[in-house]
């Protein structure tokens, strides 16, 4: 007979091996169980993760956050609370730098397309208007629209992009004023930049949405933006009462305000630097339609 531990032969009788004292009859699970128990784990094996505790960073850390970022995108429509506390616990510093390129990329193009729609609309009201049609044909139309839109499009979608960092820094900064100074939760980086990356996931869906809207009305796509304004401050106003820890009827008072202040600083920025940048593009505009008569 052999022990089952070591292999060694064990001499008929003996109750426990003679090399490595391991009694005859424990069978090795019970041993194994026995270590385990102890803490004692053998080589190739890791203890088992306990509640909180932090977890052990990822390798290429970027890779997986990008990787996580579709997930969270499908998840910040329906459970935007538990996106940002994701980001948080893994110290995610990634995701609101990538979302917010997104976002200001998507927002330059749809502010491009948009403004195309507008200088179509223009050219039909000023038809209607006048009752005299400003080309003798659409293809001619076609060709006048895209030689303004070619030339202030760009103007306009830098301006769009302005308006969207003040739309995505007032909220977060009232907001996280509010939880830090009135509700007294600590302050970090990972908080604030996982609020900006939740709040403002929807708007690559909004983005793509009033780019193929602009197609069939311009109208259409503003509508769609006010929209994704709305489901922003929805998802900030659910997130509440996770980071804070209160319930939610005693943070009615504190989310009203907190919207009523972003919505009111929002537009009024937004307005003061947009009415200024777009002074130049609506100059730049009628000098256009003035040379624009030969080609169309």
């Amino acid at each position: 007979m052999n022990c089952s531990a070591c292999g060694q032969p064990i001499p008929q009788g003996a109750a426990v091996c003679p090399v490595c004292q391991t009694p005859v009859n424990q069978p090795v699970y019970q041993q194994s169980y026995a270590r385990y128990q102890q803490g004692s784990y053998p080589t190739g094996y890791q203890q088992p993760y306990a509640y909180g505790q932090q977890p052990a960073p990822a390798e290429n850390s970027f890779l997986s956050i990008l990787a996580e970022l579709p997930r969270a995108f499908v998840n910040c429509f329906t459970r935007p609370g538990d996106v940002l506390r994701q980001m948080v616990e893994r110290r995610d510093l990634y995701s609101c730098p990538v979302v917010a390129a997104v976002v200001l990329i998507l927002t330059f193009l749809c502010g491009i397309v948009v403004m195309r729609g507008f200088v179509g609309v223009l050219f039909g009201m000023i038809s209607a208007f006048s009752g005299v049609p400003l080309a003798g044909s659409e293809a001619s139309m076609n060709q006048g629209i895209s030689y303004i839109a070619g030339r202030v499009a760009p103007s306009v979608g830098g301006i769009a992009v302005v308006c969207q960092l003040i739309s995505m820094a007032v909220p977060t900064i009232v907001f996280l004023v509010y939880i830090c100074v009135i509700c007294k939760v600590m302050f970090s980086w990972e908080l604030a930049l996982g609020f900006v990356a939740v709040t403002s996931l929807p708007t690559v869906a909004v983005a793509l949405l009033a780019m193929a809207a602009a197609l069939i009305s311009p109208w259409i796509s503003l509508i769609l933006m006010m929209c994704g304004m709305a489901v922003s401050y929805t998802q900030a106003c659910g997130m509440l009462a996770l980071i804070t820890g209160r319930n939610d009827q005693i943070l009615m008072r504190g989310k009203l305000i907190c919207v009523a202040l972003s919505v009111a600083v929002t537009l009024a920025l937004c307005g003061v630097a947009g009415g200024l940048m777009m002074g130049g593009v609506v100059q730049r505009i009628i000098v256009l339609f003035a040379n624009v008569g030969s080609l169309i």
